[in-house]
């Protein structure tokens, strides 16, 4: 057996393996399907070419006709085929699709009857293969030199080179059945083979970047290729007829291979890739390098300025954007961005259009990728009469509707973001943030590998963020142990002199002297007195918290607080009790709850002077920050609010009330506050102030989460926080808006 015939058999094999393999794809599309006939169709042609240059085949007469019918099918299934590639309709194309029907349909005509032994005839057929081919390069032709997009030509021009080096080559290889000599046969098989392999993987590799890597990954394979087979036959091919050396030298040059098949393939690859894609090369080796700096970075900010400013010195991005999951509402801040201002924060529907826009395997999202999928889902719609308002997904079945509404939103989404691609940042299994970049001078601005080592760091930025929160709680936690270390050295170098003072002062008996000496010995104590309460809440704010943990009801805590209090309570003062009939229980501590209650009752007395009304509430409430992150199941609150009638607190002062040592008080301390933030945040809630709804006095808030229990069925539900429904609205009104501007838009170019 020949090279010739074995090229034969090679070209066979390979369509055949083709043919099955369109067509076992999952929701095969019909030029997957029209693909795999093409295929099956040049794989009867190869084998019969096989069978009939084999010297040992049985019934050649039969494989003639195979040959001759099989060959005749050629243009018909090649038309057919890039007609539905390249997206030509149907209509005009069915002239051109009903005569290379009749050629092929003559051809088979010619196979079936004893004309095949006729050497005219057979010239006929096959000058009819070689036009009809003909005309489907001219099909190709046309179609790149109409292509709107630099990218779309080059993608083109590929394969119309590589279809007309094919069809030359498997062309020549006839000549010998003509009876006319061509040295070379077999080498269009060989040229056929490789063709339809590069076929199948541009129906696979939409992008331009990735034919690239595919042709480089063929040069990477030929160059192994010949390196491996210079060491094999190096030691194989001197030993003569000498089969023991033979097998020896074969094990040895085996063992030789297998060690240096790895280090052999990354210099390869490397060299092939520096040599024919320097660009690509020169940008994923300072990606690297910028994920080896990142490594050094503890700070969001610091990180923010290493990694935008590395994304634009590699000279390939013209916009980078970085956004963290913002604390204060739900929804994605903008951290720093560089080139033109993108949007300063992302909604959490736009944010969840985003995420729904990629698959779960995915780890980056392509701006390509999505107008790629909405051209997709546009062509599977019927055309109507009001066609705009088809392709917009009206009249759609409901499935491509909702995939197309939500594609278009993540688009919206990303060009407000100024991204062409968007990689989010993930902690486990949330999002902590996205990594935005863009390069506007190309549409395909990122090979492959170059989103693989982009991806790489976007892993480190969620890293280096997740360890910024640890190294904070790391930061405030030995804070904390200095504060305690230096507030217990303290209080025993202050405590010890006091009851040295206070000692002394009540020795005097302040009741035996007269007038003005008994009332300064009283101020004595009494400041004494003071700095000692003073001492014990550093104290207390400086130790180290121990929660006893525990399912607790708070309104049973707060009923148990105010009966406590029924002594300090002073007349002038109303209390009003208004707890909420059911309540889930919260994961507390109940004395430390007690003491943070009793702190903001004493507060408001304190603030009435002349009297007034306390009136606390409780009520079971909706995280939307919580609900956004972790769903339904962390997203109940129970809101407990102190409101007084008092003076308030000033504007100046609600952002510092809480700082410790901070009191607007004359002879306060500074620090009960500070205690009930410290005790809260400790239970995972949060404690705030506001002006009352009224307008007069104060309201402080604190929120607990809600253990997760079954809800009684005539319990209320927990309402949604009205500022975030009117939040919201506003978003969907703008989106809405968006839309319309977009369609009419659309409609004014139809109708011009």
């Amino acid at each position: 057996m020949d090279i010739r015939t074995q090229a034969a058999l090679l070209a066979a094999i390979v369509t055949l393996a083709l043919s099955v393999a369109a067509l076992l794809r999952d929701n095969r599309s019909r030029v997957f399907t029209l693909f795999a006939v093409f295929a099956a169709d040049l794989f009867l042609f190869s084998l019969s070419s096989f069978f009939l240059r084999w010297s040992e085949a049985f019934g050649v007469g039969w494989w003639e006709r195979l040959a001759v019918a099989s060959g005749a099918l050629v243009p018909a299934a090649a038309l057919a085929f890039f007609l539905e590639f390249l997206g030509v309709a149907r209509r005009p194309a069915r002239r051109a699709r009903n005569t290379m029907l009749a050629g092929s349909l003559t051809g088979i005509v010619v196979a079936a009857t004893p004309l095949v032994q006729v050497k005219v005839a057979k010239l006929l057929v096959a000058a009819y293969v070689v036009g009809g081919l003909a005309a489907v390069l001219s099909t190709l032709w046309g179609k790149m030199h109409a292509s709107q997009t630099r990218v779309e030509r080059a993608r083109l021009q590929y394969l119309f080179v590589g279809a007309l080096v094919a069809v030359l080559l498997s062309t020549l290889d006839m000549l010998p059945r003509l009876g006319l000599p061509y040295p070379p046969e077999g080498l269009g098989s060989i040229t056929l083979t490789v063709f339809m392999f590069f076929l199948s993987q541009t129906l696979q590799r939409h992008r331009l970047l990735d034919l690239h890597e595919f042709l480089g990954k063929i040069v990477v394979v030929t160059a192994l290729g010949l390196v491996l087979v210079a060491i094999y036959g190096g030691l194989v091919s001197w030993v003569g007829d000498r089969p023991e050396l033979f097998y020896f030298n074969t094990i040895v040059a085996s063992f030789v291979i297998l060690s240096l098949f790895e280090p052999l393939r990354e210099r390869v690859e490397e060299w092939v890739v520096a040599t024919l894609f320097h660009e690509r090369y020169e940008l994923v080796r300072k990606l690297e390098l910028l994920r080896h700096r990142t490594g050094n970075v503890i700070e969001p900010a610091g990180l923010a300025e290493v990694v935008l400013d590395g994304l634009v010195e590699t000279r390939r991005v013209t916009h980078a954007s970085l956004w963290l999951v913002a604390d204060d509402r739900p929804g994605y801040r903008l951290l720093d961005f560089r080139g033109p201002p993108p949007v300063p924060f992302l909604e959490p529907a736009t944010a969840r259009a985003l995420l729904g826009a990629s698959a779960s395997t995915q780890k980056a999202i392509l701006l390509e990728n999505i107008d790629r999928r909405v051209a997709e889902l546009r062509a599977l719609l019927p055309p109507g009469p009001a066609e705009h308002e088809t392709r917009g997904g009206r009249g759609a079945p409901a499935a491509v509707a909702e995939e197309l509404k939500r594609l278009s939103d993540a688009r919206a989404v990303m060009s407000s973001m100024r991204a062409g691609i968007c990689m989010p940042l993930l902690a486990g299994d949330r999002a902590v943030g996205f990594l935005a970049c863009w390069d506007e001078r190309v549409p395909e601005a990122f090979a492959s590998d170059e989103i693989a080592a982009l991806i790489e760091v976007a892993d480190r930025c969620a890293l280096v963020i997740e360890n910024s929160k640890l190294y904070q709680h790391m930061k405030e936690r030995d804070r904390l142990a200095a504060l305690g270390e230096m507030s217990a050295g303290l209080a025993h170098e202050i405590r010890n002199p006091l009851a040295a003072i206070k000692g002394a002062v009540q020795f005097l008996d302040p009741s035996k002297l007269p007038g003005d000496d008994r009332e300064f010995l009283e101020i004595v104590i009494e400041e004494v007195n003071r700095l000692n309460g003073v001492v014990t809440q550093f104290l207390d704010y400086s130790r180290p918290l121990k929660p006893a943990l525990a399912p607790t009801d708070v309104n049973d805590v707060l009923e148990r607080t105010f009966r406590l209090l029924q002594a300090e309570v002073p007349q002038s003062i109303s209390v009003e009790l208004a707890l909420a009939e059911w309540l889930p229980r919260v994961n507390a501590d109940a004395e430390q709850l007690k003491q943070v209650f009793l702190n903001l009752a004493l507060n408001a007395f304190q603030a009435m002077p002349a009297g007034g009304r306390l009136v606390v509430s409780t009520r079971l409430t909706r995280d939307e920050l919580a609900f956004w992150r972790e769903g339904s199941r962390k997203a109940d609150l129970v809101e407990v609010r102190f409101r007084d009638s008092g003076p308030g607190v000033p504007e100046e002062a609600r952002d510092r009330i809480f700082v410790p040592f901070y009191t607007t008080k004359e002879k306060g301390t500074g620090l009960g506050l500070a205690i009930c933030q410290r005790l809260v945040k400790a239970h995972q809630g949060t404690i705030q102030v506001r002006p009352a709804p009224a307008g007069e006095g104060a309201e402080f808030l604190v929120s607990l989460p809600g253990l997760r229990e079954e809800r009684p069925p005539d319990a209320p539900k927990p309402p949604v926080d009205e500022e975030e429904r009117q939040r919201v609205r506003e978003q969907r009104r703008k989106s809405a808006e968006a839309r319309l501007r977009r369609r009419r838009k659309r409609r004014r170019k139809q109708q011009a």
